[in-house]
């Protein structure tokens, strides 16, 4: 069961790793180096430190650590350059970018505020057919629902439900902090590798009207999102309204490949 109080314990780092957990820190690492990159730890062009100080700050292999620096130059977050070093794109936004699965605390501060909530609670219930479908269980198995109030200075901008099985909860009491994905981690054992999400504009509504400025006319993006873990087994479902007038989204889009065309390394050698 969840226990109200404040969890301030977190699971100790690992310093080896095994060849079968080697894709689990992998994902874990990606996830690290992308909160510390949408925290502002590193700025645009910036050089980030040495594969063995990465390892070492992160407690992984130096081969986790080039696995993890590959997948974030395929998103288009680093730039590895041969004989210098990794660094930040200076190009393409890293923060408020709606292809990087981020969290509304980050998002927050992407905007230059402070997060905070101004509501939060927890209840076990039973899914119903949408949420039961969205996390592949059965009608009526039960889950957690976590709800939360996010503000950015004080102000209101978020609204977020989140939706989780009850079987992933450990025994014996365990607390919930602000973090969904933290508490999966450190306390469930389960971590995120993707999601799939869907965005859509929609008014606040009747069931938002006192939450937001704006009432129930409150223009917002609606995303619904379904995270999975590396096995692609659906972790979590949530439905997030953000106040549009809050939030600058962007959306990286790579290419385009044009097929037959020669890199321009080739065309060098030609």
């Amino acid at each position: 069961m969840l226990d109200e109080s404040p969890s301030g314990s977190r699971a100790p780092r690992r310093t080896r790793e095994e060849p079968s957990q080697r894709a689990s820190a992998t994902a874990r690492t990606v996830q690290a180096l992308r909160r510390e990159l949408s925290q502002g730890s590193w700025a645009a062009g910036d050089r980030l430190p040495s594969e063995p100080a990465l390892a070492a700050e992160l407690g992984v292999s130096r081969v986790t650590i080039r696995a993890a620096l590959a997948k974030l130059e395929s998103e288009g977050l680093v730039n590895r350059r041969h004989g210098s070093g990794t660094y930040v794109n200076s190009v393409r936004p890293l923060v408020n970018s709606l292809h990087i699965n981020t969290g509304a605390d980050q998002l927050i501060k992407s905007t230059g505020h402070v997060p905070g909530i101004a509501e939060m609670s927890w209840r076990q219930t039973e899914a119903d057919e949408d949420i039961a479908d969205r996390l592949g269980i059965e009608i009526g198995a039960p889950i957690i629902h976590l709800y939360r109030i996010r503000t950015a200075d004080g102000t209101p901008v978020t609204v977020a439900q989140d939706y989780f099985p009850a079987s992933l909860l450990p025994e014996g009491p365990v607390s919930m902090g602000p973090s969904l994905y933290a508490f999966l981690s450190d306390v469930c054992g389960v971590d995120v590798s993707f999601g799939v999400a869907t965005v859509e504009p929609a008014l606040a509504g009747a069931a938002h009207a006192s939450i937001f400025e704006g009432g129930s006319d409150a223009l917002c993006l609606v995303i619904r999102q379904v995270d999975y873990d590396e096995t692609e087994r659906p972790v979590s479902y949530s439905v997030e309204y953000h106040l549009a007038s809050a939030f600058d989204f962007k959306l990286v889009r790579q290419g385009p490949v044009i097929r037959g065309a020669k890199s321009k390394a080739d065309q060098r050698k030609a």
